[in-house]
C-alpha cells in the first residue's frame, strides 16, 4: 500500500530534520541495511555459505545414519553450524570498526557499535537524562 503525497512529504520532512539534527546517526542508518555490510547484522556471503554447508551436513548425516552411528554426529554438528551462523548473521560479525574495547577509562559506558541503530538510540537516550 502506497502513502499519500501528504504522508510522503511529512516523512521526508521528518527524515530531513533527523539528518540535520544528527548527521552521524543518519549515515549509520543509511549504511546499516546494505547487503554486504557485516557490521550491520545483514546477510553476508560467509554466513550464507556456512548455513548451506551446515544444511548439507545435516541432510547428509541423516541420510547416511543407517550406515554408521557416527553420521548422526555429523548431523548434529551440521545443525549447530547452521544455528551458529544464523545467530552470527543476525547479531553481526562482532568486529568493531576501530578494534576498540567497549569500555572507556572514564567510568561511563562507551557508545556501542556505531553501525547499530539500537545502540545509538540507547546512547542518545542515556545522554539526555545524564545532562539534566
Amino acid at each position: 500500500m502506497s502513502l499519500s503525497e501528504q504522508e510522503q512529504r511529512a516523512l521526508r520532512e521528518i527524515e530531513q530534520s533527523l539528518l540535520a539534527d544528527d548527521p552521524k546517526f543518519g549515515a549509520s542508518v543509511g549504511t546499516a541495511s546494505s547487503f554486504g555490510n557485516p557490521r550491520g547484522g545483514a546477510l553476508t556471503l560467509r554466513g550464507v555459505a556456512l548455513v548451506v554447508v551446515g544444511l548439507l551436513m545435516l541432510v547428509g548425516g541423516v541420510a547416511l545414519a543407517q550406515q554408521s552411528i557416527w553420521f548422526i554426529g555429523i548431523s548434529i554438528v551440521g545443525f549447530l553450524l547452521m544455528f551458529g551462523s544464523g545467530v552470527w548473521m543476525l547479531r553481526g560479525s562482532g568486529e568493531s570498526a576501530g578494534g576498540r574495547s567497549p569500555r572507556s577509562g572514564s567510568g561511563k559506558r562507551a557508545p556501542q557499535k556505531s553501525g547499530r541503530v539500537s545502540g545509538k538510540l540507547e546512547e542518545n537516550f542515556r545522554r539526555r537524562f545524564e545532562e539534566k
